[in-house]
């Protein structure tokens, strides 16, 4: 049965460059809608985190206030986070992960890989492994930055040159945190060479550079995880 790895983070908050810090996690719809793709199409998955630590929703991501959803859409979700709690709470160490059990890889965002996964030295060797067999790996929203963790047998960044998208600085602007997140994962991805491919604020978008597959937002999930189905 064709399996895949959800990568998340643990981490619950982001330290913010005024002192303050942003309370985080992974954004619900990010998770919620790519498990019922993948269920639908009797793809399995099993969630890891640095070090098998629970992982939690943004709670910003449950509510019309910060999804700009209707409260009976946030109800759905809420529900099916709940529905799920068991498995977010007892996710398999990353420094466990075999990937060779594993067809393809699922990042997620939420402003959390910026706070852990994208110096997580286990994280980059899930990644680097995922990336060395070419088996596909595909990030949305945040998740993008979570690639930065990974290094070549040379120390070299095994995506430079590669076409990607990830939450935008425009988007950023858009929230009022882009003078206060400590970094972007624009910006950051940029630096280490990516080709950064930027979509309009809030609508879908996807690129495909090889193995690597990107999704710009959360309206860019759940058309990611259906072309990692029609890869798999």
């Amino acid at each position: 049965m064709t399996s895949v790895l959800l990568l998340l983070s643990a981490a619950t908050e982001l330290p913010l460059t005024d002192g303050s810090r942003h309370t985080t996690g992974f954004w619900p719809e990010e998770v919620i809608e790519p498990e019922a793709v993948f269920a639908a199409a009797g793809i399995t998955t099993v969630i890891a985190t640095p070090e098998g630590a629970p992982a939690g929703p943004d709670p910003a991501g449950l509510t019309p206030e910060g999804t700009g959803y209707s409260a009976d859409r946030c109800a759905a979700l809420h529900e099916a986070v709940e529905a799920l709690r068991p498995r977010f709470t007892t996710p398999v160490p990353l420094r466990a992960v075999n990937v060779e059990m594993f067809d393809a890889v699922f990042i997620p965002g939420g402003y959390g890989p910026l706070a852990d996964l994208w110096a997580d030295p286990d994280c980059g060797r899930v990644l680097s492994a995922f990336h060395q067999s070419g088996k596909p790996i595909a990030a949305v929203c945040h998740g993008p930055a979570a690639l930065l963790s990974s290094l070549d047998a040379t120390g070299d960044w095994p995506f430079n040159g590669y076409e990607m998208t990830a939450f935008t600085d425009a988007e950023e602007a858009d929230l009022g945190l882009l003078e206060l997140i400590p970094w972007t994962a624009e910006g950051r991805l940029v630096k280490r060479g990516a080709r950064f491919s930027a979509g309009p604020p809030w609508g879908e978008h996807l690129v495909r550079d090889r193995a690597l597959l990107t999704g710009q937002n959360p309206a860019s999930a759940k058309p990611l995880a259906r072309a990692l189905c029609e890869i798999l």
